[in-house]
């Protein structure tokens, strides 16, 4: 029993506990990013058409509208920048696209064509060659989903990759064969229904065919690699010759399909899913025609229904709609300036960079960049447990790291466009066609692609294959402060990251050249995967909605780089002898630019398909593990973010 002395010391200590509690400034180190969120999230109030807030959505919606103005500036005639022919090949495609009532008269137009001779089949045979000419004309993933890039092993070639084919609605193996996505699957059916009404069959058929099709689809799905396989780089690089494909399927004339998608001649191919390819070929067979037919015509009416009519269109909407938990989505005009973007999206993405990065901002970016990398040096010398000479190496990738800020060369590949049609789906095919011809083309003469996404993007990307960063300009909407420790805590923060990705279990497959290699030691490697999995284990502890945790596996790799991340602008921060005010608000910055407010069906297919961990624990989870945070803040062991040393995770 406790004597009066000792139980009076008891009640003092929780006395001071009480008080600390109440009167600390217990909002930033309990949960960071609500604290310093609070206001925003409380004002904001999703309409019924959104599914997400964000900071980042945001700085998207306002890149979208400098688009939308560039488009309309050229259609108008207001911008004469580019090339005449050009303009008049977007205004005429504008045009096209927005001419709704032609649309609807038109419907699936040509694609009836390819549709009819598909019905029409006697015998595989047959059907075979109407899948040729409908992946070739129509660029539609049937039997081979057909890609040119880099070899892995010499990025100075290209070779052909055999990517996984996707179903109805652009759906994965992920959709049929796990049994988290059912929700989903059941929207698939039901989106099968409709589009199939829409063609012309009742409702009773409809159903049967849906049915049909979702059973079709599970059998080939059953051997596939889901997504969770193909987080790893290196799952993608299985090279197969012509001997190899005949085994894979057995049930076609392969020779023949490969001699006339124009490939046969490499003898040299990449096949990422082999179990998905050899369930194909398995169920290729007389007695499964009819349903091959049903399974060819709900991939191109799902593939090219945004460029038809409204009443196809509305029945992906209504899927998407359903995933996202909203009751509409963006109108036909706006859909139409994402669609312009995308088919001149080298024309756009040239008039874009020219309005929105000047000379000074991609300064200013590259400093910080430098700064970045500068001291991710001094965390790779000062490494514990990679090897001297892995170590080296290391520092040589990291120094030959090439950094892109906005567009790295203009794309003028619309100067081939024919746009000679006044229906907008036969002028889409067109364009994509070209699309596909250059890409052959490069194959051929061994021309590289340039990895880079669309300058109108908010984000930015680490490609492995080149070894390089790239930065597209609409990072500058997401650049609000002329503060530099705000900056590097947001922006800055992005930068680190994808320099993480070049030595993360994806990165440490390829050399500072951007070639698959083994350059890093057995003993390295087993020292990082201790580390990995710590970091699992870590992330696998945060509860997100009712029940529902953070998959540490699945995000395992954006984690490292978030933590390798905030361990750089901390370490910067340090280095340049911040204040703490200064950290302070570079930590808040960071917290800022992840505020957002999702629909619960959202959040839910955030949890399924993204590889990132949501929002707030980009925040908290890894403050949690981050010392200077400690510090600035006085966090202890009294508050709901304090880990202990031992429980806090890092690997750079």
């Amino acid at each position: 029993m406790l004597g009066k002395k000792s139980y009076l010391i008891f009640i003092i200590i929780g006395v001071i506990v009480f008080l600390y509690l109440i009167f600390s400034n217990n909002g930033y180190k309990n949960d960071f990013y609500n604290t310093v969120n609070k206001d925003k999230l409380d004002n904001i109030k999703l309409k019924n058409n959104e599914y997400t807030w964000s900071v980042f959505k945001d700085a998207q919606d306002k890149s979208d509208n400098k688009v939308k103005n560039i488009i309309k500036d050229i259609v108008s005639g207001r911008d004469t920048t580019l090339d005449n022919n050009i303009n008049h090949k977007i205004k005429k495609v504008w045009d096209n696209a927005n001419n709704v009532e032609y649309r609807n008269e038109i419907g699936i137009g040509i694609l009836s064509k390819y549709l009819n001779r598909v019905n029409n089949s006697n015998n595989t045979k047959e059907l075979l060659d109407s899948i040729i000419d409908i992946e070739n004309d129509l660029g539609v993933d049937i039997l081979t989903s057909i890609n040119v890039g880099s070899d892995y092993k010499d990025n100075n070639k290209m070779i052909v990759f055999f990517y996984p084919v996707t179903y109805f609605g652009n759906s994965s193996s992920d959709y049929y064969v796990n049994d988290d996505y059912m929700t989903y699957k059941a929207y698939l059916k039901r989106g099968i229904i409709q589009i199939l009404q829409v063609y012309g069959y009742d409702k009773k058929k409809s159903k049967d065919i849906s049915m049909e099709a979702i059973k079709f689809y599970e059998n080939i799905s059953k051997d596939s690699k889901l997504s969770k396989d193909l987080e790893d780089v290196s799952s993608y690089y299985n090279i197969v010759n012509n001997n190899d494909i005949k085994d894979i399927y057995s049930n076609i004339d392969i020779k023949y399909y490969l001699e006339k998608r124009g490939i046969y001649k490499y003898n040299n191919y990449s096949i990422v899913d082999k179990g998905q390819y050899k369930n194909l070929n398995n169920s290729f067979r007389n007695d499964n025609l009819d349903i091959w037919k049903k399974i060819i015509l709900l991939k191109v009416l799902s593939s090219y229904a945004e460029f038809t009519s409204d009443k196809y269109m509305k029945v992906i909407d209504n899927i998407n709609n359903s995933i996202l938990g909203v009751n509409s989505g963006k109108d036909i005009s706006d859909k139409n300036i994402d669609i312009i973007n995308g088919l001149f999206s080298g024309d756009i993405d040239y008039l874009y960079t020219k309005n929105v990065l000047s000379d000074k901002d991609r300064k200013n970016i590259s400093d910080m960049v430098d700064d970045i990398k500068d001291y991710y040096e001094v965390m790779l010398k000062n490494n514990k447990w990679l090897s001297k000479d892995t170590k080296d190496k290391a520092i040589v990738k990291l120094r030959k790291m090439e950094v892109y800020v906005g567009l790295k060369k203009y794309d003028n590949i619309s100067s081939k466009y024919s746009i000679d049609s006044d229906s907008f789906l036969d002028n889409v095919i067109g364009i994509l066609r070209v699309h596909r011809k250059r890409d052959m083309d490069r194959l051929s003469n061994g021309e590289k692609i340039d990895n880079t996404m669309s300058q109108s993007t908010v984000n930015a990307y680490y490609s492995p294959l080149e070894n390089a960063i790239y930065i597209p300009s609409a990072i500058m909407f997401l650049d609000n402060s002329h503060d530099y420790y705000e900056r590097l805590g947001s922006i800055g923060m992005i930068f680190a990251h994808e320099i993480t990705h070049g030595f993360d279990v994806n990165g440490s497959k390829f050399d500072s050249d951007g070639n698959m290699a083994d350059w890093w030691s057995k003993k390295d490697y087993k020292n990082y995967m201790k580390y990995r999995d710590k970091v699992i284990e870590y992330y696998n502890k945060y509860e997100v909605i009712g029940g529902k945790y953070i998959n540490g596996e699945a995000t395992v790799n954006e984690n490292i780089a978030d933590l390798g991340a905030i361990s750089c602008i901390s370490g910067i921060a340090l280095d340049k002898k911040a204040s703490n005010q200064d950290i302070k608000s570079m930590y808040e910055a960071n917290a800022k630019m992840w505020a957002s407010k999702n629909t619960k069906q959202y959040d839910e297919m955030l949890l399924l398909q993204d590889s990132h961990s949501p929002n707030k624990y980009r925040v908290n989870a890894v403050l949690s593990s981050t010392n200077l945070y400690y510090k600035v803040y006085g966090v202890n062991s009294f508050d709901k973010m304090y880990k202990s040393k031992k429980e806090r995770v890092y690997v750079w």
